[in-house]
Order: C-alpha cells, then structure tokens, then sequence
C-alpha cells in the first residue's frame, strides 16, 4: 500500500514540470523576465515537494502554500486569464490532509477552464468542516460544446480517488458534478485517525 501511495505521489511531477518548462521554453525569447521568474517559482515548488514527500500529511494552511506556489507558476504561464478566489473558514487551517493532494484537482479545473476558452477564468476553492470531515470544493467553469469532464476525470481526479481508498478503504471521499457550466470537484478528508498517519 505505501509503495503504491509513493508512486502514485511520483507520478504526478512529471506531467506538471514537462508542461512548465514548455512555458518556460516560450517564454524565454518574448518575455526572459517572466520566464526567470517562472523558473524561480518552479525551484520553490519543487523544494518544497521533496520536502513535503517526506511527510505523509499537512494541516490545510501548509497546503494551501504549497498550491499557492503552483498558482504562481501558472499564472506566469496564463496571464491575467487566470483568476483565483480561495475562501478557508478559520476552523480548518489546522485540519490535516494527505501531502500535496489538491494540486492535481486544481490542474484538473485550470484544464478544462482555461485550455478551451480564451477569456478570464475563475477557480474557486473553499474548505470548511463538515462533522468530522474537511470539506474541500473547487469549481472552475467550463464550455460543455468543448469539455466533458463527467465522461472523464482524468489521470489527476484518479490519483486522488486512489490515494483517498488506500488511505480509508473508502470510494466515496472524491465527488465530481455538473451544472450551469460550473465543474465542481469535492474533497471530503476524515480527520479522527489524522494522529495515527503524522
């Protein structure tokens, strides 16, 4: 089980930093700031990542850093097109949740918002408690001519579904749903066994 958990972990820097360094790539001819920037913030993130391996959990305010860094990358690469809004109930920041677990749910949004449409995109994340449970949603519009998120989550939603079952046997902790062309991802994270898994 940890060794699948650790590969599942694995799995996810790659696809992430092959997609950076092709921004990075574009970048450095028309804009060499922007895309020194962007290599400083990827350094950062992946500093903290190999940090972070190390530790199976995070409190949320911990993870909410750590995908601030990521949100900094991908605004280098997207502009002003992407808009983030990020509202944490105070009760929650010190709740605990697997280590980087949210970074691919918000690619997953920032794909199906941004890849198809060429206006400003909002994501939306918001976490609260909800009995023993955090409560992660993120929302992200999306164009239904062009994306079908339902028929398909992807490698990103899939790593989480699977990292969520082997953590607490349970199949019900990721929901996804659709409606009025807002794609909305829900996280749920039982917090009573959070003292075993430090």
């Amino acid at each position: 089980k940890d060794a699948e958990l650790f590969k599942l972990r694995q799995q996810l820097q790659p696809h992430f930093l092959f997609n950076s360094l092709n921004s990075i790539s574009a970048l450095i001819g028309s804009q060499p700031e922007k895309a020194r920037d962007m290599i400083q913030q990827l350094s950062d993130f992946l500093r903290g990542t190999l940090k972070k391996e190390e530790h199976q959990w995070n409190s949320l305010q911990e993870e909410i850093q750590y995908l601030q860094l990521y949100l900094d990358i991908e605004k280098v690469r997207f502009g002003h097109r992407l808009q983030t809004e990020i509202v944490l109930e105070q009760d929650v920041l010190q709740m605990q949740l697997p280590a980087l677990l949210l970074q691919p749910a918000v690619e997953n949004a920032i794909k199906f918002g941004l890849y198809d449409t060429i206006g400003e995109v909002v994501i939306n994340i918001n976490a609260k408690q909800k009995n023993d449970l955090l409560e992660i949603n993120i929302q992200n519009p999306f164009d239904e001519e062009t994306a079908k998120p339902s028929k398909g989550t992807g490698f990103g939603l899939a790593s989480i579904q699977r990292r969520l079952f082997l953590l607490f046997e349970r199949n019900d902790l990721l929901k996804t749903s659709a409606e009025n062309n807002i794609f909305i991802t829900t996280i749920l994270i039982p917090q009573k066994n959070e003292s075993n898994n430090n």
